[in-house]
């Protein structure tokens, strides 16, 4: 099977290459992992060898692939998008159009992206489609986390969880990706990437980084004021903005932890490094681990469809409550 511009995850590629050999490829695939892992390039890859018809598929030079290529294949629906969930109506059309046979080849695929954001009416009208599908339709949902999905789905499904890439597989993106970079940028991009290969191409990334320093500045400050200034302009975002941001200040306060510790070696933040520095100055690593499960559990909300001033209220809230707690070490 054909893996083209997918790294790392060498037992996922072992075992769809497997699969496909036995022409035994499951009719549901549930691939889950972070944001920015591979998880929509892996999906793609699999559509596109599901509906090839050359060799070692995706073979990249058949008719189908060149419409896989170009998005215009009629055989790959997607559904689910970064500003919306699937809706059960959606889902109903999916389920009257999955028993329909192909357009143009043998196979019927349907790519099903933030599976996490489907409200749970939509999971269940789900169920019947993926307990008895067609033999012609398959089923490629993508997740941040499996405990996002109802039991009966992830059941019904085989797992893949894709890991970040290593340090060696992050240094063949960058030569790919960005030739002619110096040693020097090369070596700090792949300390800093955390082994997701989209940080290194994605300028949104910086966006989300800069918004995270200013989150992690008002907890330095531990004004309430400046606390609900900094959440409060998460509500003009769309809600995988929100969740990226997040992301992003849940990692300079893991990296504050980790000053904490003594273990500067292991930094992971994009941020300056004083941002978290200054976090470790001024709250204890209890506090921190405080600060982490709130921008989770707010992260998960925004995830499944909760309102974006409700949970930022509730942030706000639980931010300014553990700053005011907090006592300087210094």
């Amino acid at each position: 099977m054909n893996f083209k511009g997918f790294y790392g995850n060498e037992r996922a590629k072992a075992y769809l290459s497997a699969a496909f050999a036995r022409n035994s490829i499951p009719h549901a695939l549930l691939i889950a992992g972070e944001p920015g892992i591979g998880k929509k390039t892996l999906a793609d890859i699999i559509a596109r060898a599901l509906v090839c018809t050359g060799e070692n598929a995706p073979c990249e030079s058949c008719d189908a692939c060149y419409k896989s290529a170009n998005r215009s294949h009629p055989d790959i629906i997607r559904l689910g998008t970064e500003d919306e969930s699937v809706k059960v109506d959606e889902i109903r059309a999916l389920k009257r159009d999955a028993l329909l046979r192909p357009n143009d080849g043998e196979r019927k695929v349907y790519i099903i992206d933030h599976a996490e954001a489907m409200t749970h009416q939509a999971q269940d009208a789900f169920l019947k489609i993926l307990e008895e599908p067609p033999l012609f339709t398959f089923f490629i949902i993508l997740c941040y986390n499996l405990c996002d999905l109802l039991p009966t789905i992830v059941s019904r499904a085989a797992h893949i969880s894709l890991s970040p890439l290593s340090d060696t597989d992050m240094l063949r993106v960058i030569d790919e990706r960005l030739p002619g970079i110096s040693a020097e940028k090369r070596d700090l991009l792949v300390q800093t990437s955390g082994g997701v290969c989209t940080f290194l191409v994605d300028e949104k990334n910086k966006e989300f980084t800069d918004a995270a320093e200013i989150l992690a500045g008002a907890l330095i400050s531990r004004d309430e004021f400046e606390i609900f200034k900094a959440v409060s302009a998460l509500e003009k975002r769309e809600r995988d903005a929100v969740v990226s941001i997040l992301n992003e200040l849940i990692i300079i306060i893991r990296d504050a932890c980790v000053i904490s510790s003594g273990a500067l070696s292991t930094l992971i933040s994009r941020a300056d490094k004083k941002y978290a520095e200054n976090i470790a100055a001024v709250y204890s690593p209890k506090a921190c681990c405080e600060i982490i499960d709130s921008a989770t559990q707010a992260s998960a909300s925004c995830l499944r469809n909760i309102g974006v001033s409700h949970l930022t209220g509730s942030l706000i809230c639980k931010l300014a409550d553990i700053a005011a707690k907090a006592v300087s070490k210094g």
